[in-house]
Formats: C-alpha cells, sequence, structure tokens
C-alpha cells in the first residue's frame, strides 16, 4: 500500500471509488466526476484543499480530504474513506494523518486543533435514510452510527458537541391546535406572524443587531435588497395602532430548492419577545408556507442542548441523525 496526492489521479476513478459506498455504507450522496473535482479539490478565495489516496498497486483503496480556511488555527477533516477489504490495516489512520500533515504546510497560520464539524467550507450532501432522495446540503459532523466514529476516536479525536439533524415531510402540514392557540394568545398583545412588507415594517436591521447574528443579518438584507427578494416572514408588533409595525421576529427567505427541500436561513425572536410563543408560531406558518410554494419536506440540525430544538419538535420535526463535532488538539 502507498499514498499519494489525490489531485495526480483520474477523478473519474476517485468519484468511482466515493460511489461503490455512497448511499450503501455512508448516507453521503454520490457524486458525478464534475461534483467530486469541485467538492475536494477546487480552491477559492481563502479556502485551501488537500486529499490523498491510498493504492493497492493502481487500485485505489482509501480517500481521504481536508480543508484550510485563511487566518484560522484549525484544519478541517473532511472525510477518510476506506475500502471495506482493506480495512484494520491502520490505512485510514495513515491517510488521516497525511491530510494532517498537508494541513499543517498550506496553513497560513500556525494550527492548534484539526475538527471535524459544520464549520468545514466543504458540504457533502447527504440523503435521509428511509426517504426517496430527500436531501440535507451537508453533515455537521461525524455520524455517530457508522463506524468512522470510532475510527476518529481511535486515531486521537474527541467529542465536544453533538448535533442533531431533524426531518419532516410536509405533504398534507397543518398547524398543530397548540400552535393556533399560541397564535391567538399572541394577537391579545398585538402580537402577529404576516410576510415582511418594507413600506409597513420597520426595525428588521435592529432585530439583528439584537440578536447578534451577522450571518442572518448579511443573508436577509442581502436578499431584501435584490430587485425581486424572496418572501421572508416576520413577527410583527402592531400594537401602536397607526398602521406600522415593528418587525420582532423572522424566519426565512422562503424558497424551494431543486430536491424538493424547503429552505430557510434562520429564525429569531427579539429577546424582549419571547415569552409570547412567536418562535414556535413563526416556525409553523414557515413550514406551511414552504409546503404551500411546493416544498415536499424539510431538513436542519441543532445542537443537542440548543432550546430551538422544541420549537422543531412542536412542528412534528424528528431526529434521523446524530453527529458528533470532534477536535484534535495539537501538541
Amino acid at each position: 500500500m502507498k499514498t499519494v496526492n489525490a489531485k495526480t489521479l483520474d477523478v473519474s476513478v476517485l468519484s468511482a471509488f466515493w460511489n461503490e459506498y455512497a448511499q450503501n455504507e455512508i448516507v453521503i450522496k454520490k457524486f458525478s466526476p464534475e461534483k467530486f473535482n469541485s467538492l475536494f479539490f477546487e480552491e477559492y478565495t481563502g479556502v485551501k484543499k488537500v486529499a490523498v489516496a491510498a493504492l493497492d498497486k493502481d487500485k485505489v483503496i482509501g480517500f481521504a480530504a481536508g480543508t484550510h480556511k485563511a487566518g484560522m488555527e484549525v484544519g478541517y477533516i473532511t472525510y477518510v474513506l476506506v475500502d471495506k477489504d482493506y480495512r484494520r490495516q491502520k490505512i485510514g489512520k495513515a491517510l488521516a494523518e497525511e491530510i494532517e500533515k498537508m494541513l499543517k504546510e498550506i496553513a497560513d497560520v500556525t494550527l492548534t486543533k484539526y475538527e471535524a464539524v459544520f464549520y468545514n467550507p466543504v458540504g457533502l450532501s447527504w440523503i435521509v435514510p428511509g426517504t426517496d432522495g430527500h436531501d440535507h446540503p451537508g453533515i455537521p459532523g461525524v455520524d455517530m452510527l457508522q463506524g468512522g466514529y470510532i475510527f476518529m476516536k481511535n486515531i486521537g479525536y474527541r467529542d465536544f458537541a453533538y448535533q442533531n439533524s431533524y426531518y419532516r415531510c410536509l405533504e398534507g402540514f397543518e398547524f398543530s391546535e397548540k400552535i393556533k392557540a399560541k397564535m391567538e394568545k399572541a394577537k391579545e398583545h398585538g402580537l402577529s406572524i404576516t410576510y415582511y412588507d418594507k413600506n409597513r415594517h420597520y426595525g428588521l436591521e435592529e432585530l439583528f443587531d439584537n440578536l447578534k447574528n451577522p450571518g442572518w443579518k448579511a443573508a436577509i438584507m442581502g436578499n431584501e435588497a435584490k430587485e425581486n427578494p424572496m418572501p421572508l416572514l416576520v413577527a410583527e408588533d402592531a400594537s401602536a395602532g397607526d398602521g406600522r409595525a415593528k418587525v420582532v421576529g423572522f424566519t426565512g427567505p422562503l424558497t424551494v430548492q431543486e430536491s424538493g427541500r424547503g429552505y430557510f436561513a434562520g429564525i429569531g425572536v427579539h429577546t424582549d419577545y419571547r415569552t409570547y410563543g412567536l418562535g414556535s408560531a413563526l416556525f409553523s406558518s414557515l413550514c406551511s408556507g414552504l409546503h404551500d410554494m411546493g416544498a415536499e419536506f424539510m431538513t436542519l440540525f441543532t445542537g443537542e442542548t440548543n432550546p430551538a430544538r422544541n420549537i422543531y419538535e412542536s412542528a412534528g420535526f424528528k431526529v434521523v441523525r446524530c453527529w458528533a463535532d470532534m477536535r484534535k488538539e495539537i501538541r
């Protein structure tokens, strides 16, 4: 067995090796040679990529990849995969160590750790088990149901957080009686859920300043700057009675992806308005709106201890996969 820089090999051969195991042993989607090249080899501003393959003579028997973002003290492990007939021969360990070495060499700062997490700029789409191709655009860690989880532990990686992936088919979606009651109660305080209207609503930017999430702010304000922005759901406070309404929560923007997945960038409620059930009302309104737009399903992930999980579960979402965020300190 020998290891080589994967970029020197035929990408069609590498993608074929990947696809042999995709959706069988692993839940990751199959990739065309072009998509494989884009994911693992093509670099862009601020992101460098490394990849290595294991060969038995001319046969590919293993593949591993990683990335580094400029200025970050972390190297990201994207994936380590070994042919099932060659496992338990320390091939995976050799591939992982080579990726770690390569990441050190390409980093523009001194690395202090390696991580397998959702922050990795390479997003590997995966299929929700038991569905007809319903997908999610990124893995948020190491799949805890597969052998790779124990493998990562055995080569020095340790769990530091857990992520749960949620799924729901939107066919026949309806508001639960509990959510309906919350929405009626909120109306007594002048609060309701509606679509954003720039001519009537105010306070959108101030909401994101309160939420302290620049990523959400960039996504939503960028959408609103378009000539034809995607729909945005907001929680409004119209208690002043002057025809205008203050934005005190948001979710969206709403769009349906090619796979039929309902997409949204985020959901949040102003800290002064978190006792009215607006979060769960917003989320159920999001599901209803995406269903009306033609979405067949929704997927998302959140931390094991994130209170937002209660919002998703209130709309009938179920956990379909559990992931570990893992880290190896560099000593």
